[in-house]
C-alpha cells in the first residue's frame, strides 16, 4: 500500500469514528431547574404582573446549561405540571426538603434551585426618536444589576452539594436603546440586548459554571439513573397497568417488581411515617407504553397468597 493509499484511509477512519456518538453522552446529569424565588427583590420597578421573574431566570439557567452539553434538561411544562400537581403549603415554592419527591417523579440526578435577590435598574434620561413599537433612541445612562443565589441538591436525598452566587453588573451612558419594559418580554432578544439582559445573562452565567463544576467536580461521576417507581392502576389475571408511562421515562421491555404495602411505620414521637413494611407479590414486564402508562404482563408470582391488585406499588427492578 502506498503511501497516498495510507493516507486516504487514516481520513476514512478519522471521520467514521467522528460520527458515532459520544460514549459517555448517557452518562450525563438529568437535572431539573426549578422556577427562582423572587421574593426577596425590594424595588419590584417592573410589578405589572407582565414579567415572572423566578420563571425568567430559571429559563436562563436551562439555557446556559444546555449551551455546557453536560446536562440532560427536564422541559419547564412537565417540572410546572408536577410542582401544580403537589401540594408545597401556603408558600407554593419547592425547597430542599421537598427536593426529593420532586425528584422522585422527574427522575433527575439534581434539582437546581435558588432565589434572586436583586433585579435593578437605575435608569435616567428621555426618550427621542421612535424607531418602532416598544423601542426608541435617546441619551441614556442605565445601571442593571442581577444578583442570584443559586442550589445544587441531590434529587434522592435532598443534601445541598453547593450553594452559589452569581452577579451581574452593566452600566453606561450614552447615545443607546431606550426601552419601555411593558413592551419587551423577558427572556426575548430585545431584552438581551438591554443592559439588564446583559446582567441577567452574566449573573447566571457565573452561578451555572460554579454548579456544573461542583457537580462534575472532585472526582464526582454521575449516579446511576433513578430507577422508576408508581402504582398499579389495573390488575385483572396476568394483565396490568401502571401509572408510569414515556413521560416519565417508562419503556418496552421494561421490569416492575410489584410490592403490597403491609404495615405503615410511623416515628412514634412525631407520627411520621418513617418506614414500610412490604412484600413483593410479582414481577412485571412492559409490553406497550403510552404517555401516562404502561401495560404490563406478570412474569413471575413471587407470592402465591398474594394477587395483584390496584394501589400496590411498582418499582423498576
Amino acid at each position: 500500500m502506498n503511501r497516498k493509499h495510507v493516507l486516504w484511509l487514516l481520513v476514512v477512519v478519522f471521520f467514521a469514528f467522528s460520527a458515532l456518538p459520544a460514549s459517555g453522552a448517557e452518562k450525563l446529569y438529568k437535572i431539573a431547574v426549578l422556577p427562582f424565588d423572587d421574593g426577596s427583590i425590594q424595588d419590584r420597578w417592573w410589578d405589572d404582573g407582565s414579567w415572572d421573574v423566578g420563571k425568567g431566570i430559571a429559563d436562563e439557567f436551562v439555557t446556559e446549561f444546555l449551551n455546557t452539553k453536560k446536562f440532560r434538561l427536564i422541559e419547564r411544562e412537565q417540572i410546572d405540571k408536577v410542582i401544580s400537581e403537589q401540594d408545597f403549603g401556603e408558600s407554593g415554592r419547592v425547597d430542599a426538603r421537598t427536593a426529593a419527591k420532586i425528584g422522585k417523579i422527574l427522575g433527575v440526578d439534581f434539582l437546581v434551585m435558588g432565589r434572586v435577590t436583586e433585579f435593578s435598574l437605575k435608569s435616567t434620561g428621555v426618550s427621542g426618536l421612535s424607531l418602532k413599537k416598544g423601542i426608541g433612541l435617546g441619551v441614556k445612562s442605565t445601571n442593571a444589576i442581577v444578583a442570584i443565589d443559586a442550589r445544587l441538591v441531590e434529587a434522592t436525598t435532598a443534601e445541598i452539594i453547593a450553594s452559589v452566587t452569581g452577579k451581574g453588573d452593566k452600566r453606561s451612558t450614552n447615545l443607546s436603546v431606550a426601552v419601555e419594559w411593558e413592551a419587551i418580554a423577558f427572556g426575548s432578544d430585545e431584552f438581551r440586548a438591554t443592559n439588564l439582559g446583559k446582567a441577567t445573562r452574566e449573573a447566571v452565567a457565573s452561578a451555572a459554571k460554579k454548579l456544573a463544576d461542583n457537580a462534575y467536580g472532585s472526582g464526582r461521576g454521575p449516579s446511576q439513573p433513578s430507577k422508576l417507581s408508581g402504582v398499579v392502576a389495573y390488575a385483572s389475571g396476568n394483565k396490568v397497568i401502571i401509572n408510569i408511562g414515556s413521560s416519565s421515562g417508562a419503556k418496552q421491555d421494561m421490569v416492575f417488581v410489584v410490592r403490597r404495602v403491609l404495615e405503615v411505620v410511623k416515628d412514634p414521637e412525631t407520627e411520621e411515617v418513617i418506614d414500610e413494611v412490604t412484600e413483593a407479590v410479582a414481577e412485571i414486564k412492559v409490553t406497550e407504553v403510552k404517555d401516562k402508562s404502561a401495560t404490563c404482563t406478570v412474569l413471575t408470582k413471587l407470592n402465591g397468597d398474594l394477587t395483584t391488585k390496584v394501589g400496590d406499588k411498582v418499582e423498576q427492578k
